[in-house]
């Protein structure tokens, strides 16, 4: 596999993935933050250039430290020939199985390559598949200017929100709400998810709902491949319709500033599904997520 580090080259990959979205979208948007700064350092790996059939994006050697943080240890992939990936994966060179980690993907028949890749290593894979959902609305911007962080940006000013209770009003979220959003995803709740949220939460825009004693009551977080994720609304706030306005104007900001995202919700998460669908959004495809841990760590 070849590292590309030309930001044309970078450029040229991230204009060729639009047109295997929604399947690339992993990617697709972990490539959108690289060419606007690179705040998860992470690199791109290519079977070949220019004419490619597999991509792989990962961190930098110097961000896998810790052998049992698999929220940084993520690997994105997409491919246009699957029947090549268990040789690809398979390689300590690629994928460094030494460590507990994360693959991620949308593409189904991925999960059969996978399982050929690790079937003769001492490591436990679990696997999840989600519901991935896209808009047909979503635009696909070629601007390399970097993307704006959360403290670089007025809320009250560029936020078009508006509320129907004065006592609730909209707002980025900030390295202080961190703990709150750990405390109440239920795949976080630990130190390490709580590092990733703050790093998340200081790379990309992040929204929520503030409450009468201002603090967030319904919140949504944006990672590093354009995903939304750790949506939660607290519970005495639920059936008001406040989390459907602050999604509505979440999304708002991300479009007029040319963000890509997307979202996942598991299978069975009706209202998920409900709130997904009331803006838009429709599946197509699937989510896919391996998560590794070596024998010797269980």
């Amino acid at each position: 596999m070849k590292k590309l580090h030309d930001a044309k080259m970078l450029q040229t990959l991230y204009q060729s993935l639009t047109k295997s979205i929604p399947e690339s979208l992993k990617v697709f948007g972990s490539i959108f933050h690289i060419n606007r700064g690179n705040p998860f350092n992470l690199e791109v790996l290519v079977d070949s250039w220019p004419d490619y059939q597999t991509v792989i994006t990962r961190p930098q050697k110097q961000e896998m430290i810790d052998d049992k943080d698999y929220y940084t240890n993520t690997y994105h992939i997409f491919s246009k020939d699957l029947h090549k990936l268990p040789e690809i994966l398979g390689s300590d060179h690629i994928i460094n199985w030494k460590q507990s980690l994360i693959i991620q993907g949308c593409q189904n028949g991925l999960n059969e390559k996978i399982r050929e890749a690790v079937a003769f290593k001492p490591v436990q894979l679990d696997y999840s598949k989600r519901f991935l959902y896209i808009r047909d609305d979503l635009k696909y911007t070629s601007n390399a200017s970097k993307l704006k962080r959360s403290q670089e940006v007025n809320s009250s000013e560029n936020m078009k929100f508006r509320s129907t209770n004065g006592n609730f009003r909209p707002s980025l979220l900030d390295v202080s709400h961190a703990k709150l959003v750990n405390d109440n995803w239920k795949s976080g709740q630990n130190e390490r998810s709580l590092r990733y949220i703050k790093r998340c939460l200081q790379s990309f825009p992040g929204y929520c709902l503030l409450g009468p004693e201002g603090s967030p009551v319904s919140w949504l977080i944006m990672e590093q491949t354009g995903e939304l994720r750790m949506g939660y609304t607290l519970p005495e706030y639920r059936g008001s319709g406040m989390t459907k306005q602050m999604i509505f104007a979440y999304l708002q900001y991300l479009q007029e500033n040319g963000i890509p995202y997307f979202w996942e919700v598991e299978e069975m998460n009706e209202p998920s599904h409900k709130v997904a669908k009331a803006f838009g959004f429709h599946v197509d495809c699937g989510w896919h997520e391996w998560k590794c841990v070596p024998a010797e760590m269980l």
